[in-house]
């Protein structure tokens, strides 16, 4: 009688359990004291956890049990989808929950104007998506913030960290050392012995002609090395002498490591000091170059993001005459406000040390997972969805 009344009371419990799990405030997933993330969230990570571990499946559709797949990750011991699929929803809803609470905490401002923008795009994913989604129990919000919202405040709380008034912060001249380590400045212009007419012909210089442009590309160069003057005075002359209507200038960036730069146009920039242009001629296919290695110190003028200055850096922008040209000509000098924001260069540079350091603050704080979320819904609801 005794045994028969544990017994009972045992599967009582249990029930009582199930009951609690399936019956509890659904309505986040986790929290601390200072953030919240949706239910809806946790199950998008989760199942994005699992499709992550299901593309590491050889023929995933042939396995009698995807769930029981081992899967592995670099540097990490074999695990099966389900394990991996319930580890990823965990480490990025911590990392989600890290980012919310500094983003309470250092009282940030979400990006409205950002998050709009995008989220025109992201609406035909959610359009497509919402009968699946919400079967889930994912709901638009909790799409929204995961495809989007999540990323605007990871990226704010990144460059607040990092930035001026950050627990973190890095000066000015870190970020030149950095770059200058790893990148080089570029800005060139060139000339073909074979142009293309109105009518799309090809029509070849006369030698005459070739050897004048010869001479004027060694007369440019001579102005910037032997004469001192600024790139922008050659694009100047040389857009008169050519009666050019666009600045012809290809400019930018590029890794020392990896570039798609013409070689000769490397192996001159490798050659160069900042602030000096060489003549290059290719050979190859009948084409010469001014190539320039900018002084990228004016990164200093960026970070202070003067909003007045003209970043344009399309090359078709008007040309002015050498009359109206000053220091906010239309006409193109490279800085480092080409392809690059002080965000994308702290990205570049404090990428791995931040996810590092949301992963340590979440376990510095009291983060709090709700059962009947985390303990109700599993991977297994994706591979029903999968077989019908």
């Amino acid at each position: 009688m005794k045994n028969i009344k544990k017994l009972t009371a045992a599967i009582l419990a249990v029930a009582m359990l199930v009951v609690c799990a399936g019956c509890g405030d659904q309505s986040w997933s986790y929290k601390t004291d200072n953030a919240s993330l949706k239910a809806g969230v946790y199950i998008y990570n989760l199942m994005d956890g699992y499709y992550q571990a299901y593309d590491k499946v050889e023929s995933p559709d042939e396995v009698k049990d995807i769930l029981k797949e081992e899967v592995t990750e670099s540097g990490d011991s074999p695990k099966s989808v389900e394990q991996y699929a319930l580890d990823k929803a965990d480490e990025k809803t911590l990392e989600m929950i890290a980012v919310e609470d500094l983003f309470n905490k250092y009282g940030l401002e979400f990006n409205e104007s950002d998050f709009e923008a995008s989220k025109v795009y992201a609406s035909s994913y959610w359009g497509q998506m919402k009968k699946s989604l919400e079967g889930y129990g994912i709901s638009e919000e909790s799409f929204y913030y995961c495809m989007i919202g999540y990323s605007i405040k990871y990226s704010q709380v990144l460059e607040y960290l990092y930035g001026k008034n950050g627990d973190k912060a890095l000066s000015d001249d870190d970020l030149i050392k950095w770059y200058k380590d790893k990148y080089t400045g570029y800005a060139y212009f060139s000339m073909s012995k074979s142009n293309t007419d109105a009518d799309g012909n090809s029509v070849e210089k006369t030698d005459d002609e070739w050897k004048k442009a010869h001479t004027d590309f060694n007369n440019y160069v001579k102005m910037i090395n032997n004469d001192k003057k600024d790139y922008k005075d050659v694009i100047l002359k040389y857009t008169s002498d050519y009666e050019l209507t666009s600045d012809p200038t290809s400019s930018g960036s590029y890794n020392k490591e990896s570039s798609m730069l013409a070689d000769e146009v490397k192996k001159a920039l490798d050659g160069l000091k900042e602030g000096e242009a060489a003549f290059v001629q290719s050979d190859e296919d009948d084409q010469i170059y001014l190539v320039y290695k900018p002084v990228t110190d004016s990164i200093v003028d960026f970070l202070e993001k003067d909003e007045e200055k003209n970043t344009d850096t399309d090359s078709s922008a008007a040309v002015e005459t050498s009359d109206t040209a000053d220091d906010t000509s239309s006409v193109y000098v490279y800085d480092l406000k080409t392809g690059y924001s002080h965000l994308s260069l702290l990205q570049e540079m404090k990428e791995d040390e931040y996810k590092d350091y949301l992963k340590e603050y979440a376990n510095s704080i009291n983060v709090q997972k709700n059962n009947a979320v985390v303990g109700k819904f599993g991977p297994k609801m994706f591979v029903s969805k999968d077989s019908d």
